[in-house]
């Protein structure tokens, strides 16, 4: 006889929760369970923490820490302005440290003083990047939008024409 496959579940898919959904994305997007399982047998406003769903623990730093891959230190210099970012913090830290050390500060000192220029250049630079890419995008947008407009008016004058042509052969015609 054939085997009935019309509920056709993976054990993964019978054993979670209903109303779940695998996430979708980067691990860290998604910590807890989404608003929607509430239970539903309760009143609004009643406290649930004695039902079968109970209350989800919040995630901790741990729970972040172990979302972090080696493959993600390895693609870092893939990720948008990263790499200007960096090679900003690293001329700003040779810079300062080398400054530091000229003008007769100890090394430790100089070090410390490159190590919090590398960090707020490479931050400094990595946001200004964004807000550059953000405003490119913007502009983008706006292009496109105008774009569309222009395209939907010239489609509208094209059929003004074409109604006048019809309306003149009909005249024509009669």
């Amino acid at each position: 006889m054939a085997v009935d496959t019309r509920n056709s579940t993976s054990p993964k898919q019978s054993q979670a929760t209903p109303g779940m959904t695998e996430p979708k994305g980067k691990t860290y997007d998604t910590f807890n369970y989404p608003a929607s399982l509430e239970n539903k047998n309760s009143l609004p406003g009643e406290n649930t923490n004695n039902t079968v769903v109970g209350k989800q623990a919040e995630p901790g730093i741990v729970d972040a820490l172990k979302t972090i891959k080696l493959q993600d230190f390895k693609e870092v210099h893939k990720k948008p302005c990263t790499r200007e970012g960096f090679l900003t913090g690293i001329g700003a830290a040779f810079a300062t440290g080398g400054v530091r050390v000229i003008l007769g500060a100890p090394i430790f000192t100089a070090c410390s003083w490159a190590v919090g220029a590398f960090a707020f250049g490479s931050f400094a630079m990595h946001e200004y990047c964004q807000g550059k890419r953000r405003r490119e995008k913007e502009g983008i947008q706006k292009v496109n939008a105008a774009l569309v407009e222009k395209k939907v008016k010239e489609e509208m004058k094209r059929e003004e024409v074409r109604k006048a042509r019809r309306k003149a052969k009909e005249e024509a015609g009669r």
